[in-house]
């Protein structure tokens, strides 16, 4: 585990130092999409990373010092997965379409949402807060490991690791592949209720979709130097979220899955983590 750092709003974060790893997934993972191609990735520079997922109550903070609206609730519906896909009107981070408290982390949030957190919180503070790069991410998600998962290539192995669709999930929703295991949430779990990964980052599989600050878009050819993705995405411009979420199968929730929407997307499996630049 490297150092931890609190800030001003309660938030810890990890000192991630640099290093190289193989990002993606070899070609026989179970599961593997196409877009999910090896190549060797160089990080050069230590960064900090939220060691949990960023909260309701920190993001309640920040809309109480700004009076921010949310594009939820500008748009004034959002989109819930209660069984299937619906467009709920006056659903939003504060209305997900399930009970949270102010320790699970905050959802129904866009891409748009967390930059402007980010940017609200680099001004109180005076320092560089940010979303990760995809390949941060995955860098500190995979913790020095190249398996399917965290706990290694059987996703039933699992067990305490995560919050995913499970059997607590599917007794809610039966037709749901899930996880064999039964972690006890159908939605989302209070940050840090499961084990950490070996660098001391918790939920960065399962419980809420990360965004990252990347474009999507294919993987570059050949070895990457601290990549910050492509200059620009694909069609709709989209950005990249990693990690699955509450509802995720086993194979959406894999550490080399990509999965990636439109800036202003926001939904009931959606939330983030921050970085920062390191402070030595």
């Amino acid at each position: 585990m490297g150092k931890q750092w609190t800030n001003s709003i309660g938030m810890i974060f990890v000192r991630i130092g640099p290093g190289k790893f193989v990002m993606g997934t070899p070609l026989d993972e179970s599961g593997r999409y196409p877009n999910e191609k090896l190549h060797e990735v160089r990080i050069t520079r230590a960064y900090l990373l939220g060691a949990y997922e960023v909260t309701r109550g920190q993001f309640r903070i920040f809309v109480k010092d700004t009076r921010y609206k949310s594009e939820a609730e500008k748009a004034g519906f959002a989109l819930l997965w209660l069984g299937t896909w619906e467009r709920r009107s006056g659903g939003s981070w504060r209305y997900p379409g399930f009970e949270q408290t102010d320790e699970h982390p905050v959802v129904n949030v866009s891409w748009n949402d967390t930059v402007a957190f980010a940017h609200w919180l680099s001004r109180k503070e005076s320092r560089h807060y940010r979303l990760p790069t995809e390949a941060e991410w995955e860098y500190a998600c995979r913790a020095g490991t190249q398996t399917a998962y965290p706990w290694g290539n059987n996703p039933d192995d699992g067990g305490g690791f995560a919050n995913a669709a499970d059997q607590t999930f599917k007794r809610r929703f039966p037709t749901v592949t899930t996880f064999l295991w039964d972690d006890g949430f159908i939605y989302t779990a209070p940050v840090g209720s499961f084990k950490p990964n070996s660098w001391g980052l918790y939920d960065m599989i399962g419980n809420a979709l990360e965004w990252c600050s990347d474009y999507y878009n294919e993987y570059p050819a050949g070895e990457a130097v601290d990549p910050k993705g492509p200059p620009q995405g694909d069609r709709a411009a989209s950005r990249i979220l990693r990690g699955g979420s509450w509802v995720n199968r086993p194979l959406d929730i894999r550490v080399g899955f990509r999965h990636w929407h439109v800036a202003d997307y926001q939904l009931n499996v959606t939330g983030f983590r921050l970085a920062l630049d390191d402070l030595q």
